[in-house]
């Protein structure tokens, strides 16, 4: 870089004759000055010169910019001009390696080297690193000259004095043109001698070289040649100067003593410079080359294609792995020291979780690959802050990315003025302070109602008095409008957020980039709970949160290994893109939450455009091999999931025909989002019958459907009942021979009874209230209180069943039965011997639970399992699940609601009555398929302990109707030997009624 942006010299080296010449007069120099001096002949100093053809038949092709004093040997030189060279060019060397014009250090000891073909263009770049060391081997970079094969001109340099040595150096660049006309002139004399030159060198094209660079006796021949990427006579030797091979047939090749040939092809021969030395390695300003059997070896080639670079980079690549290790393992054991000390009062508990989730991913080898060093540096960075900066950023961590008011942060437990606190966190790179604030819509955010409204009046807005949403969206609509006054003024945005900055103050951000380097590390510590929603915006708070439950011992994970040995990511960019959708979808889901279609719209047509492009990304076929249930934490699977989202959003927006063909793209994969394939084929068949009015194509739409083996349960059975209801359709009588060859879906009815409750009054939508008279009747109370209480519809439902005989009941809906499962098969949930099923110890369940891999990796466990419960008495299920209770009882596992029981009796009295034969039916469906048969179960669960008779329940209250879910389940239940039926609830003096 100095080289490039020092002041040119005021003298420069003439490129013919050597001498120092004024910069400003060296083309009148070499006009007269030279061709008086040497009557146009070659400017060789005389010691320097030998008996070998003229200059006129000389080629100067080899810039003199890579020597000051450069040697001329021609093209068959004689012994006798080599020995006068030898005498006299010991010191010679090029000012590319050497500083400040300095003679070269000379080492005795000479090393191996890997030779570095190095472009022209990039050699000034190049000489700027320092040398890697590659095993002992040093790499030497060596110019490629890129001119013609022809003998060479040498010019010699003049010697340069103290003062002038920077200005040898730094002149190079404008003698590079000077020699570049210099050598034009030169090849049109040569023109003349173009035939004799012609056949000499082709005679020389003939001949093959190999460079082969190792120990010094390795490059000596039987004739005493050095071997290399020039032939030169040795010490004792007479042979002459062997040239490179034709332009077209060079192979060089790079050897060392335990490597083999690795060639590249070249366009261009090599020429050959020598300069005699002894047999040393020389240090030329941070760079190496070699003198060998006194003759030092300085080659010049063009080489394209630039493959000796490897050498280097995987050189430099284990010094930077060794470095990266190094760093993480500092930060681990920093981590370490502090997470040592328990109840530290100067580590609160946040501070001490959020750095046990960064242990936990440095310290994992698939996981800390997944960051390069700029993000570990990152991390570094944070570890030595303050502990007062590092608390104030983890809380400002977990909330959402805003811009915040300083004076609105507050946190007393880190300090009562944390100005000092936020400058050191945004002088150290964590966060934006309000001169980084440009958006104007995150200003306008950033202010409060009243802040707008003052600003509104400011800026005489027709309404200033309305919503906040409103005026934000006033403000934008005016700053889109253009300044009348001159076309390069700043518009009137750029105004109104100069306001906005004087009214907020100052206001700080998180950065994103390191923000977003703690959101992987978040994001790989909870793989196992996707992120999305809220979660994905406060970058993993509720994570932090359950961390800090189990800390604190409020809550227990269950026991188990983890196993992992899947890499789900491949590299970082797969992470990172992983990251990205998962945020990209959780924004879209947000947006359709708060009824925002058109920003949802906006996403969705992003994310499609983005998915496009990412289609065929190599990666890709990695995630497809993947198991399903690691492979729901792919790219694909996001994208996937985002195009599911946006069907809804285009039937939002009226766009059938769009929605279809999105529908008919997620169905023609079957690799990602399968559990959702029920329901893109219902959605598809509704779209084609109802809004684009072609049945045809709708009746063929169910008919796939139905032949799809991922459409499980509820989602089979709705599609069969569109299909009826399109058969009887008066409209749709000429389609109903199309319905001969559809699959035939029964399901049995269940007994239906109805009682009567008194509704609450209400307005609007909602769950249906009842009230109800509780009659507390204690023993030895003389008076009998009666008061009204306001009651779900399963409560009524319960009390009349409680009135009927049954002295037990629970309103669980599926968990009831959820549970039971849990608790009965506990230990095959939580085998931890399949691999990538547990990831980290903060699972509630294995990752592939709710897939059919969860049944077919444990067949045989939960076969003998069920077995087991079909064969046990109304004892054995009681110890099985006193066992369970008494030892993992409070455990956080997806499957119990230890709640949902009042004690180990209740449960114990509850299975007995329901028996094995039962619970095992039961089960082998909920082990199956558990994604899909989790829903629909019976909405009450009511038993006798007298006669140990038990009845299942879905209660219907007024308006309300079974789901096909639900008709399923009720059918599966009444095959299986249960009293099953459906109580709906009417509605009585809902008008009547009123509450005082």
């Amino acid at each position: 870089i100095s080289f490039f942006n020092n002041v040119p010299p005021a003298k420069t080296v003439c490129p013919r004759c050597g001498h120092m010449v004024p910069r400003h007069k060296i083309n009148e120099h070499m006009d007269e000055t030279c061709q008086k001096n040497h009557g146009g002949s070659d400017s060789t100093p005389s010691s320097l010169r030998n008996d070998c053809p003229p200059a006129e038949s000389m080629n100067t092709s080899s810039s003199p910019c890579f020597s000051n004093k450069l040697l001329s040997i021609g093209t068959s030189p004689c012994k006798s001009s080599l020995v006068r060279i030898e005498e006299s060019a010991a010191q010679q060397i090029s000012p590319y390696f050497s500083n400040n014009g300095s003679v070269c250090s000379v080492n005795d000891e000479s090393q191996a080297q890997t030779v570095k073909m190095v472009s022209l263009g990039s050699l000034s770049s190049k000489l700027s690193r320092r040398r890697c060391i590659q095993g002992g081997k040093k790499v030497v970079y060596k110019e490629i000259d890129s001119s013609p094969p022809a003998v060479h001109n040498k010019c010699e340099s003049a010697a340069v004095q103290d003062g002038d040595a920077e200005n040898s150096y730094t002149g190079h660049n404008s003698q590079k043109k000077i020699c570049l006309a210099q050598r034009e002139h030169k090849k049109q004399n040569c023109s003349k001698e173009e035939p004799e030159f012609q056949e000499e060198t082709n005679k020389y094209r003939e001949d093959l070289v190999n460079i082969h660079v190792s120990s010094p006796a390795e490059n000596i021949n039987e004739k005493g040649h050095m071997l290399g990427p020039t032939i030169t006579e040795t010490e004792g030797g007479a042979g002459d100067v062997i040239h490179s091979p034709d332009k077209l047939g060079t192979r060089i090749a790079t050897y060392t003593p335990a490597e083999k040939t690795c060639s590249l092809e070249d366009k261009t021969p090599p020429h050959i410079q020598v300069i005699p030395s002894s047999s040393t390695e020389v240090s030329c300003g941070g760079q190496h080359c070699l003198r060998q059997g006194n003759v030092q070896v300085l080659h010049m080639e063009v080489c394209e294609d630039f493959k000796n670079e490897v050498h280097c980079t995987s050189s430099e690549g284990r010094v930077e792995k060794v470095e990266f290790k190094n760093s993480t393992g500092a930060v681990l054991d920093q981590i370490n020291e502090v997470l040592s000390v328990p109840n530290s009062p100067g580590h609160p508990y946040y501070l001490r979780n959020f750095l046990m989730v960064l242990r936990a991913v440095l310290d994992n080898k698939d996981d800390v690959r997944l960051f390069d060093e700029q993000d570990v540096n990152i991390i570094i960075k944070f570890c030595k802050l303050s502990v007062d900066g590092q608390k104030l950023y983890v809380r400002l961590f977990q909330r959402k990315l805003n811009w915040l008011k300083v004076n609105k942060i507050e946190y007393g437990e880190i300090s009562t003025d944390l100005s000092p606190v936020i400058e050191e966190l945004a002088e150290a790179g964590f966060l934006q302070t309000e001169s980084e604030l440009e958006d104007l819509c995150e200003g306008l955010d950033l202010l409060s109602a009243p802040e707008l409204k003052a600003l509104a009046k400011l800026f005489h807005l027709p309404n200033p008095n309305v919503q906040k949403q409103q005026l934000v969206d006033d403000f934008l609509r005016l700053a889109k409008q253009r300044s009348v006054f001159s076309r390069s003024q700043a518009g009137i945005g750029t105004v109104i957020l100069k306001r906005v900055k004087n009214l907020a103050g100052k206001c700080v951000r998180v950065c994103k980039g390191p923000r977003a380097v703690f959101s992987r590390v978040l994001l790989l510590f909870s793989l196992s709970e996707s992120i999305e929603g809220e979660e994905a915006g406060s970058a993993g708070q509720s994570l932090l949160s359950t961390v800090l439950v189990v800390n604190m011992g409020h809550v227990v994970f269950p026991s188990y290994a983890v196993n992992r040995k899947t890499q789900v990511f491949q590299d970082r960019e797969d992470l990172i893109r992983y990251a990205a959708a998962a945020h990209l979808s959780s924004d879209i889901a947000s947006a359709t939450a708060n009824g925002n279609w058109e920003e949802a719209y906006r996403l969705y047509v992003c994310a499609k455009q983005t998915w496009s492009q990412l289609e065929n990304h190599p990666s890709l076929s990695y995630h497809r091999g993947l198991p399903e249930y690691l492979r729901r934490f792919t790219v694909g699977w996001v994208y996937t999931r985002i195009q599911s989202q946006g069907v809804e959003i285009l039937q939002r927006r009226h766009m059938y025909e769009e929605a279809v063909r999105e529908l008919k793209t997620l169905l023609s994969q079957d690799v990602y989002c399968t559990d959702s394939r029920g329901r893109w084929w219902d959605r598809l068949a509704l779209n084609l019958h109802q809004h684009l009015k072609n049945t045809g194509k709708a009746i063929d739409c169910i008919r796939n459907g139905l032949a799809d083996p991922f459409v499980r349960t509820g989602h089979r059975l709705a599609l069969y009942q569109r299909a009826l209801r399109i058969r009887e359709a008066p409209s749709c009588r000429q389609f109903r021979c199309l319905f001969s060859d559809l699959p035939v879906i029964t399901v049995e009815d269940v007994a239906h009874v109805t009682i009567r409750g008194k509704m609450c009054p209400q307005l609007g939508m909602g769950k249906s209230v009842f009230l109800m008279e509780n009659i507390a009747d204690e023993e030895g109370a003389e008076d009998i209180s009666v008061s009204t209480v306001m009651c779900s519809v399963e409560d009524v439902a319960l009390t009349h069943y409680r009135q009927n005989g049954f002295d037990q009941g629970i309103h669980g809906e599926g968990s009831t039965f959820i549970t039971l499962y849990g608790i009965l098969m506990w230990d095959i949930i939580f085998k931890d011997d399949i691999p990538d099923v547990f990831r980290n110890s903060y699972q509630t369940s294995p990752l592939d639970l709710y897939t059919d891999s969860f049944y077919e990796n444990r067949k045989d466990v939960i076969e003998a399992r069920l077995q087991l419960l079909h064969m046990a008495s109304s004892e054995t299920l009681a110890k099985l699940v006193s066992d369970i209770w008494t030892t993992q009882e409070g455990k956080a596992a997806a499957l119990v609601s230890w709640e949902r029981f009042a004690s180990l009796q209740q449960v114990q009295s509850l299975v007995s009555c329901l028996g094995g034969v039962f619970l095992s039916g039961v089960f082998r469906h909920l082990s199956k398929d558990l994604r899909h048969c989790r829903g629909g179960l019976p909405d009450l669960v009511v038993w006798s302990t007298h006669t140990n008779h038990f009845k299942l329940v879905e209660v219907k209250g007024p308006n309300d109707r079974l789901s096909h879910k639900q008709m399923i389940w009720l059918s599966e239940l009444k095959k299986l030997g249960a009293a099953v039926e459906v109580c709906h609830v009417q509605a009585i003096g809902g008008k009547s009624n009123r509450l005082s």
